[in-house]
C-alpha cells in the first residue's frame, strides 16, 4: 500500500508511465525465473543422480544448469541497465518539474525556507522519490509476478505444499514490509528534519565564517554544525532495529514454509509410495520452496525506501504544489475580500501582539511604523530577528497577533501586491553569474542605466563599476564569487533601492562591510531621500536588522 500511494504521488513529478515499469519488471522477473529455474533443474539433476542413471540421461540437465547460470547473470545485468535507465530518467524529469513549479510559484512558498532546506528538498528528497522505482515499485512487482509463478508451479506438483507456500510468501511479503514502514516512517520524520538542519548548519559555517570569527561565534558555529551531525546519524540509525525485526520476520516465515512444505512433502511422498512421487518430485518441491523466497527479501528494503520516498514526495508537493502551507504554520484562512488596489503612497505598518517563530515562539512585539520610519532591530545571532522580517513581509504566519498595512491584515492582502509593497532583503540573497545590469533588473526590470549607476554611487560602488571592463554589461562569471563581501552586501543593497516598494525589510545590510562603510550606509538609510524608485522625502519605511558589534 505504501508504495502505490508514493508511485501515485511521484506520478506528477517524475512523469512516470505504467508502461514504463514493463521493462524492468520483465527483465527483474525473468532474473527470478531463471534463478528459480535453475534451483528446480538443479534439485531434480541432484535427485537423479543420486540414483545413478547413464550419464547420458543427465547430459540435458547439466547443460541447462550451464545455460541458466549464464541467463540469470545477463538478465541481472539488463535488469539492472532497464531500471536504473527509468531511475535516472524519472530523477532528471522530477528536478525539471520541482524547478519550473518553484519558478512559478509564489514567492511565500519558498522564501521562508532555509538554503539548507531547499538544498535537502532539491536533492536527498528527489533522490528518494526517483530511487523508489530501482528498490520499491520494480522489486515489489517482480516479487509479486515471481511469487503468482512460483505458487502454481508448486500447485501443479503438490495443491497442500502450494498453500503452504503461498501463506508463507503472504507473510513475508507484507508482514515483513508493514512492520518496517511501520518504523521507518516515525524516524524518517526525525531523519528529514534532521538533514535540513545539519544542511543548514554546514552552509553557515562555509559562507560566513569570516563573520563569525571576527564576532568570535565560530566555535559555537562549529559545535551547532557537530551536533547537527549527530543529530543526522542517530536519525539514520533510528532505522535498523526495524529492518532488523523486518528482516527476520522475513528469515522466519521463510524458514517456517520451507519447512511446512518439507512434511506435507514428506507426508505425500510416503503416503503415495516410491512408485507415484519421485525422489525428483520431492527434491523439486522442497529446493522451490527454498528458493521461492528470494524475490520477498528485497521487499523490507523495498518497504523502508517507499517510506522514504512518500515522505519526500509530500515534501516536495508542499513545497512547490499549489496547495502548499509555508513552512512553520498552518495556512492562513482565506479572506472573504482580497485587496488586489495598490497602495496610495507609503502605508502605516502595524504590529500588534505579533508573536514570531516557526515551531515556537522566538519573541512578541508591537509596532507601529507610519510612512518614512525607520526602526532598527539589534540582537544576536538565533534570537529571531530573519523570522521576524519574515514574518512581517508575510512569508511566514504569525504564532499569535496580526499585522496590518493601513488597516489592512496580511492574509487580505494579495500575494503580489504584498510583495511589491513590502520587500524583503534576506542575508543570503542570490548573485547570478550574469551582467551587473541583470543583477539590478531583479528588484527593477524597467529601471534605465543613469538610474543603476545614481544607485551604485550612492551605496559606493561608483569606482567598482567603472573599474569593470564592460562597466554595467561586465559579467560577473563566478556569482557571488565575484565579489567581496563587501561588495555583495552594497549591490544587493542598490538592487532593493531600485525597486518600488514602500516598505523595506533588509536582513544584516551592513554584515561584512567596516567601521567607515557601515557608517556611510548607515547615514544613507537613515536619510529622508533615499535614492532609486521612490525619491520624494519620506518616500519609504526601513526596517533593519543587524548583529550588535
Amino acid at each position: 500500500m505504501t508504495t502505490l500511494r508514493t508511485l501515485r504521488t511521484a506520478r506528477p513529478m517524475t512523469g512516470l508511465r505504467l508502461r514504463d515499469l514493463v521493462g524492468p519488471v520483465a527483465t527483474g522477473t525473468m532474473t527470478l525465473l531463471a534463478s528459480l529455474t535453475l534451483t528446480v533443474v538443479s534439485a531434480w539433476l541432484i535427485t537423479r543422480a543420486w540414483e545413478m542413471p547413464p550419464v547420458m540421461d543427465l547430459t540435458v540437465a547439466v547443460t541447462a544448469v550451464r545455460a541458466l547460470g549464464i541467463s540469470r547473470a545477463a538478465f541481472r545485468y539488463t535488469d539492472r541497465l532497464a531500471s536504473h535507465r527509468l531511475a535516472l530518467r524519472c530523477a532528471g524529469t522530477a528536478r525539471v518539474t520541482a524547478y519550473r513549479r518553484l519558478a512559478a510559484a509564489p514567492t511565500s512558498r519558498t522564501a521562508a525556507l532555509g538554503r539548507g532546506e531547499l538544498v535537502t528538498r532539491f536533492t536527498d528528497d528527489i533522490d528518494a522519490v526517483a530511487d523508489v522505482i530501482v528498490r520499491a515499485v520494480v522489486p515489489a512487482l517482480v516479487a509479486l509476478v515471481t511469487g503468482v509463478l512460483a505458487v502454481g508451479f508448486t500447485a501443479a506438483l503438490s495443491a497442500p505444499a502450494a498453500i503452504v507456500l503461498a501463506v508463507g510468501l503472504l507473510i513475508a511479503g507484507t508482514g515483513a514490509p508493514w512492520a518496517v514502514a511501520r518504523s521507518v516512517r516515525i524516524a524518517e520524520s526525525r531523519r528529514a528534519t534532521a538533514a535540513g538542519r545539519y544542511a543548514t548548519a554546514v552552509d553557515r559555517v562555509l559562507t560566513d565564517s569570516a563573520a563569525l570569527r571576527v564576532r568570535g561565534t565560530l566555535t559555537d558555529a562549529l559545535a551547532g554544525a557537530g551536533d547537527a551531525a549527530r543529530g543526522l546519524t542517530a536519525a539514520a540509525e533510528a532505522g535498523a532495529p526495524a529492518r532488523a525485526a523486518g528482516t527476520a520476520l522475513s528469515v522466519f516465515a521463510s524458514a517456517a514454509t520451507v519447512v511446512g512444505v518439507l512434511l506435507v512433502a514428506t507426508v505425500g511422498y510416503l503416503d503415495a509410495g516410491a512408485a507415484v512421487r519421485s525422489p525428483q518430485w520431492f527434491g523439486v518441491l522442497v529446493l522451490l520452496a527454498t528458493a521461492a523466497f528470494e524475490a520477498t527479501s528485497a521487499l523490507p528494503e523495498a518497504a523502508e525506501a517507499a517510506t522514504r520516498a512518500s515522505g519526500a514526495a509530500s515534501r516536495l508537493a508542499a513545497l512547490t504544489g499549489e496547495d502548499a502551507v509555508p513552512a512553520g504554520g498552518t495556512a492562513a484562512a482565506p479572506a472573504v475580500a482580497v485587496r488586489s488596489v495598490p497602495f496610495s503612497g507609503v502605508p502605516r505598518l502595524r504590529a500588534t501582539r505579533l508573536s514570531y517563530g516557526r515551531d515556537r515562539v522566538l519573541g512578541t512585539v508591537d509596532l507601529d511604523l507610519p510612512a518614512g520610519a525607520r526602526y532598527t532591530v539589534t540582537a544576536a545571532s538565533g534570537t529571531g530577528k530573519t523570522t521576524l522580517l519574515l514574518t512581517l513581509a508575510g512569508l511566514l504566519p504569525p504564532l499569535a497577533g496580526r499585522i496590518t498595512l493601513d488597516g489592512v491584515p496580511l492574509a487580505g492582502i494579495d500575494p503580489e501586491l504584498l510583495h511589491r509593497t513590502v520587500a524583503y532583503l534576506p542575508e543570503d540573497a542570490h548573485v547570478f553569474a550574469t551582467t551587473v545590469r541583470d543583477n539590478l533588473a531583479v528588484g527593477a526590470p524597467d529601471a534605465t542605466d543613469g538610474l543603476m549607476l545614481t544607485v551604485l554611487d550612492a551605496v559606493g560602488l561608483d569606482d567598482w563599476v567603472e573599474e569593470l571592463p564592460e562597466g554595467l554589461s561586465t559579467v560577473l562569471t563566478d556569482g557571488a564569487e565575484s565579489l567581496s563581501g563587501g561588495q555583495r552586501r552594497r549591490l544587493l543593497l542598490a538592487r532593493m533601492l531600485l525597486t518600488d516598494a514602500p516598505v523595506l525589510l533588509l536582513d544584516e545590510p551592513f554584515e561584512h562591510l567596516d567601521a567607515a562603510g557601515t557608517a556611510d550606509l548607515e547615514a544613507l538609510l537613515a536619510s529622508d531621500r533615499l535614492p532609486g524608485a521612490r525619491t520624494t522625502p519620506g518616500g519609504r519605511t526601513v526596517v533593519v536588522v543587524r548583529h550588535p558589534r
